[in-house]
Formats: C-alpha cells, sequence, structure tokens
C-alpha cells in the first residue's frame, strides 16, 4: 500500500496517538480522531509522512497533547531569558518583573506582534490550540479561512471541538504540506519555520517526528539470516548451558519481516458493531444507539480483535517483559513475523516499540472477549442530564456525576441491555464484563 492509499479512519487510533504522546489528553484524541478522516485530505495531509510532521508539531506546541494554550507561568527569570531573548528581557531585574504573571507576560511580549493592537491583545491571544496560534491578526485570518469568529471569540481556540480545524487551517494558510515530504530530520526545521520562526524547541520537534515515524510508518522488511548460528543462540541465552537443547538445526523458516512497530498497523481491531456476535451484536447495537439517541457521545474503540492481533500484542508484551525468549515464542499461521533479531537487546527493543504502537497497559491474552467478538471498548460522554431509552421502554434521566461511562445508573441500563460494564477498565463492556 503506498502512502497516499491510507485510510485515515484506521491508520489513526487512540492506542497509536497515546504511544506518541503517553501523557496525551483524552479530549484532545478524541478531536483528532474525530475529525481527522474528514479534515486531513484538505489540509493536504494525505500521507503517512506528512501526518507525522503535523503530530510531531502540534505535540511539540501542546506538551505532548496537553493542552491548548500557552503556559505563561514562568517562576525563574533565566527561563524568561532564554525563551524571549535579551531584546526582550536584557537582564535579570528586568525579567523578574514578569515571572509568575501570565497575563502581565503576555501583553509584555506579544506587544504589536501578528496584528495585535490593543493592550489586552497579548494575552487575549496569546498562543491557543493545537498550533498555538498567536495573534490578532493570525486569530483573524484564519477564522476567514475556516468560517470561525476567532477574532470576536477566541476562546475558541482553546477548545477540543474546534482546535483541529483551526490548527488545519494555519496549515493550509502557510501551504506547510508543501515542505513535508521527507521522513529524514531535514524538513523539520522548513515545516517549523512558520509555525514558530524562532525554531523554539526544534530537538523537541525532530523527536517526536522520529516516534511518529516508529509508531505509523513501516519500515522495510529486513531480510532473515537462514542460518542461527551457535554463537548467536549463545548470545541470547547469556552463555547457559540449555543451548545445546535449542539448536535443532540451521534453517529457519525465512518470514515476511522482523518484528517491530510496523505490525501494529497489520490485522486491525474492527470497531464495527457488525463484526460482534449475535445476540451479543443486536444488544450492543441497542444500547449503543439508546445511548446516541439520547444525546451521548459514543466513540468505539475496538469491536471484534483478530486472533492474528492477539498474538502479536500477546508475544511481544511477554518478550518485552523478559518473560520469554524472543526464539522460544511459538508461530502462528499467517502472521510471518522473526521475534529474534539475533541479540537480545534488539528483539526487546522491537517488541517493546510494538507495546507502545498498541498501546498496551497490562498483559493481553491471547484469547479474550474481544477475540470471541463479544466485547466492545467505547468512551461515552454527555453533558447535562442523560435522557436514555432503557431496555424496557421506559426513559430514564441520569443526571449524577460522572457523565461518561462508569456511573453507575448508566451501568445499570447497559446491563439491563446486556452490555456489562468491566468497572477496572473505563472503555470496556462484554456479554459478560469479562
Amino acid at each position: 500500500m503506498s502512502q497516499s492509499d491510507i485510510d485515515i479512519s484506521t491508520f489513526l487510533t487512540a492506542a497509536r496517538l497515546e504511544a506518541i504522546c503517553p501523557s496525551a489528553d483524552p479530549d484532545i484524541v478524541e478531536t483528532i480522531l474525530t475529525d481527522a478522516p474528514n479534515s486531513f485530505p484538505g489540509a493536504g495531509l494525505t500521507t503517512a509522512t506528512s501526518i507525522c510532521h503535523f503530530l510531531s508539531q502540534i505535540a511539540a506546541e501542546t506538551g505532548g497533547l496537553g493542552r491548548l494554550d500557552e503556559n505563561l507561568y514562568y517562576t525563574t527569570p533565566s527561563h524568561l531569558i532564554a525563551v524571549y531573548g535579551k531584546n526582550k528581557f536584557p537582564d535579570i531585574a528586568t525579567a523578574k518583573k514578569y515571572i509568575k504573571s501570565p497575563k502581565k507576560l503576555a501583553n509584555y511580549v506579544y506587544a504589536g506582534v501578528n496584528g495585535n493592537t490593543l493592550p489586552d491583545d497579548g494575552y487575549t491571544y496569546r498562543g491557543s490550540g493545537l498550533i498555538q496560534l498567536t495573534g490578532r491578526g493570525n486569530f483573524a485570518a484564519v477564522g476567514k479561512l475556516v468560517g470561525m469568529p476567532l477574532e470576536d471569540d477566541p476562546d475558541l481556540c482553546r477548545q477540543p471541538d474546534s482546535a483541529l480545524e483551526i490548527a488545519l487551517g494555519y496549515w493550509r494558510l502557510n501551504k506547510i504540506s508543501g515542505v513535508a515530504t521527507d521522513t529524514t530530520d531535514a524538513p523539520v526545521e522548513a515545516v517549523t519555520r512558520p509555525i514558530n520562526p524562532k525554531l523554539l524547541g526544534l530537538s523537541e520537534r525532530r523527536s517526536y517526528f522520529r516516534k511518529a515515524l516508529s509508531v505509523l510508518v513501516p519500515p522495510k522488511p529486513v531480510p532473515k539470516r537462514t542460518e542461527r548460528l551457535r554463537a548467536d543462540l549463545e548470545s541470547i541465552m547469556g552463555g547457559e548451558a540449555a543451548v545445546a537443547e535449542h539448536v535443532v538445526a540451521a534453517e529457519v523458516p525465512v518470514p515476511a519481516s522482523l518484528s517491530g512497530a510496523h505490525w501494529v498497523a497489520l490485522f486491525p481491531t474492527s470497531r464495527s458493531l457488525d463484526d460482534l456476535k449475535e445476540p451479543f451484536r443486536a444488544a450492543a447495537t441497542a444500547f449503543v444507539d439508546a445511548l446516541r439517541r439520547g444525546g451521548a457521545t459514543v466513540r468505539i474503540s475496538a469491536t471484534f480483535r483478530p486472533a492474528e492481533r492477539a498474538y502479536l500484542m500477546h508475544w511481544a508484551w511477554q518478550i518485552a517483559r523478559k518473560a520469554v525468549a524472543p526464539f522460544a515464542v511459538p508461530a502462528m499461521a499467517g502472521v510471518p513475523i522473526q521475534w529474534d533479531h539475533g541479540t537480545l537487546a534488539k528483539s526487546r527493543k522491537a517488541a517493546q516499540d510494538m507495546v507502545n504502537g498498541y498501546g498496551i497497559v497490562h498483559r493481553p491474552a491471547l484469547k479474550s472477549r474481544h477475540t470471541d467478538a463479544l466485547a466492545i471498548d467505547m468512551t461515552i460522554a454527555w453533558s447535562g442530564a442523560l435522557a436514555i431509552r432503557q431496555k424496557n421502554g421506559t426513559t430514564l434521566t441520569i443526571g449524577t456525576q460522572p457523565r461518561n461511562g462508569s456511573n453507575s445508573h448508566l451501568i445499570k441500563v447497559g446491563s439491563d441491555y446486556g452490555v456489562i460494564k468491566l468497572v477496572s477498565d473505563p472503555p470496556h463492556w462484554s456479554v459478560d464484563g469479562k
């Protein structure tokens, strides 16, 4: 599959975004996953490489997708001088006046910059959103492009629901996709310049770019040696006497490729209710429909997980956690993966890259309710009160906190439908709560 053939709706997943940004805000992840399939193409983000460039920039600008407004709370004068330079802060005494004073600082450093004219424009139009849009002029220009009154209502830039569209508007306005075409570090500077002309945080942006590539872009398959020499096995086993019993033959099967992050994109988990087994499919469909009709937003992240994916997740975890030697993993028909990279360190590193790519937190099972097509992972949220139709046909109004899938009243409604919550795993519901 060429990069231009990417299906963004399956290419970008919560697990992959969280592998790139482990501390990402769930609301920010949600808006990217929801809006990207429709919005990325219009901004020229149609290849894995361009998407990696975009993600690396917004990750660097938002502290790993953690916040949508500029952090202007500085505690030391030296940090202020390092960030804004001696033109703004010629000495410690000057800088001291602005520490721990975000509004005062913004109105000083951004005075007369990027179309700011009024005394409070610096703070009003401070760095905001996924791409940290800054200055009245930029707010006005991007607002006009995307059809939002950003100059009159700058807080729109700081809301998750509109953040992606605004960031993509700035990306389009500056034609950044035109330089986001190479997988080397070199173009990161060209991509950064229209976003941060001073190239602040360039090394961090390069680091995020490399991380995004490792998670999202499959490397070329690595050829396998056809013989495993005793010296290689001794290296893996640490010189143990048990080496001999593992040397059965020199000839080994030639797999498609070595283990690594590129395997995460293969055998994808379904997000479709249609892939569930009956009667759980009907129960889950009815429950999700009731949630949406009641005004809740429901984002389904997993339904049926292929056995092949479960196999890859399970053994990647086991190797990365040093629970099993790479060469001891049993083969699975149809999954031509080579776990053994020739050294234990390389094998575990590749397995850990897979663990990160999958976003695994707990040891994955080879067989689960997901592989049985009897479970659904979904993020549920609503504002105000949720009026949900129950299995018996009556309507229940839920006005209690939390307004998400952990609400005890909602859990009872789901149970009546036959969709049981696993309380220890926030997004997980199944036929029996396992």
